[in-house]
């Protein structure tokens, strides 16, 4: 997904960010929001158990013919559904942006940003092409919804195009700067997160 090169060039794209502001913020890369390996195994399993049957009653092929037509459909089911741009194209759009939601707020948790007043959590899931910027709730008082969505949107341009690097490094860059005004930086102070980007 990404060479430790350029994971540590976001990560230090997040440390400088984070200069800009005493606002905790935590970029989290996702390769998927969640796993539907077993979904498509059961898709490809109900394909190829229902396969014989419109052989059994429009064609009088053998049991061995059935039986080898049954196993290929299972094995080409089952390829076709371990490619991304299948799963893309077969997973509604809603069910993929839920999950992405729920995939957020988990880390949001998970990174101690809820026990802040205005943490901000970058989250970022590659399978889906999906961005949500998650503020705490002085950051989102303080800093408009249209204002994140506009960070989010510029940064959906850059992925789009496969720049996943300049893409996060820009999005630290503009969620810092939406953050500088209302929480300035505060000498001496202890970042809550001392790691900023995790690769998961």
């Amino acid at each position: 997904m990404m060479d430790p090169a350029e994971a540590a060039r976001i990560e230090a794209a997040f440390d400088e960010a984070q200069l800009k502001t005493h606002a905790p913020l935590v970029g989290v890369l996702a390769q998927s929001s969640a796993s539907r390996d077993a979904e498509f195994l059961l898709g490809a399993c109900v394909l190829a158990l229902i396969t014989p049957l419109p052989f059994l009653l429009f064609t009088a092929f053998s049991a061995h013919r059935i039986y080898i037509a049954q196993l290929l459909v299972g094995i080409l089911a089952a390829a076709l559904g371990s490619l991304p741009w299948v799963r893309r194209a077969l997973v509604p759009r809603r069910a993929a942006r839920s999950a992405g939601h729920r995939a957020a707020l988990a880390q949001f948790a998970l990174r101690g940003l809820d026990r802040t007043q205005c943490g901000v959590l970058v989250y970022v899931s590659l399978a889906e092409r999906y961005i949500r910027i998650v503020p705490a709730e002085a950051a989102a008082v303080a800093v408009g919804h249209d204002q994140w969505q506009a960070a989010v949107d510029k940064a959906l341009v850059a992925l789009a195009a496969g720049a996943l690097e300049p893409a996060l490094s820009a999005l630290a860059e503009d969620c810092a700067s939406l953050l500088a005004k209302p929480f300035p930086p505060e000498a001496g102070r202890e970042p809550l997160e001392r790691h900023r980007f995790h690769v998961l």
